[in-house]
């Protein structure tokens, strides 16, 4: 038997116990990348997934999992919680699957090479997972994604750890949420605002590495509350890091579309 047929056999097997929920997530990664895989995307709308090898050969094999159907919001928080219990042992891939569904997630890369697994969303919204052994972001990267990663789940008093006691937040005034605000109970105040106006997810795109100063870019995406209206607009947040404590935050999005939206 060739290497080549050899490696074609393991990323079947391997795509097949996954399926069953008779291997776990490490074993598979380990074996693939024997087999000479760098990535590979699952895609729960259209039922299969594809992996591709170094030298750009691509394998698909079908996918027997459709239930439930997929949800409408994605719910990082949840897609979260399934990968802990499967990295614990407790959760199965058949179980995985459903729950990640369940949590609006219509598929998911893994990047092999790289070290991460990237879950998305129906509207571009986006979870990163690292896997372990990856390469550490730069300190003050590290703590802008932690902050993001707290907000995806809701959690203001795991974000606010991460502010110094007089960080500022500052956005435009045109925004009804806009304005100055310092100190714990200023960032209360600047997200109790921001919520009684929309429901908004992320769609972080890249974080540009500038020393103190991280600049994050991507979508916010939702709805405002007022009329149920939808919005999607372009965003680039400037954060300041000072001895591993947000310092600063400077909201910056495009004012125009989301008055549009706002009405």
């Amino acid at each position: 038997m060739t290497n080549q047929s050899a490696n074609d056999r393991t990323i079947e097997d391997c795509a097949r116990q996954s399926h069953a929920g008779t291997i776990d997530f490490g074993t598979v990664v380990e074996r693939l990348t024997a087999a000479g895989v760098e990535a590979y995307h699952v895609d729960y709308r259209a039922g299969r997934s594809t992996y591709y090898t170094t030298d750009d050969q691509v394998h698909t094999f079908a996918l027997a999992l459709h239930e439930p159907a997929i949800a409408d919001a994605f719910d990082g928080a949840a897609v979260q919680a399934a990968v802990r219990g499967a990295q614990q042992g407790e959760v199965k891939y058949p179980e995985f699957v459903r729950r990640t569904r369940a949590a609006g997630c219509v598929g998911y890369d893994v990047w092999i090479g790289g070290r991460q697994v990237i879950y998305h969303g129906r509207r571009g919204e986006q979870h990163i997972e690292w896997m372990p052994g990856a390469p550490p972001g730069r300190d003050n990267v590290e703590v802008v994604k932690q902050v993001y990663a707290a907000y995806a789940r809701r959690d203001l008093g795991a974000a606010l750890a991460f502010y110094a006691p007089a960080a500022q937040i500052d956005q435009s005034r045109e925004l009804p949420w806009g304005d100055h605000y310092e100190g714990e109970a200023g960032v209360r105040e600047f997200f109790a605002r921001l919520l009684r106006s929309v429901d908004s997810t992320l769609a972080l795109e890249r974080f540009i590495d500038a020393g103190d100063h991280v600049v994050a870019l991507g979508r916010s995406r939702g709805t405002e509350k007022a009329h149920g209206r939808r919005f999607d607009v372009p965003i680039a947040h400037v954060w300041h890091i000072r001895d591993g404590k947000v310092a600063g935050v400077y909201y910056h999005i495009d004012n125009p579309t989301m008055l549009a939206a706002l009405g």
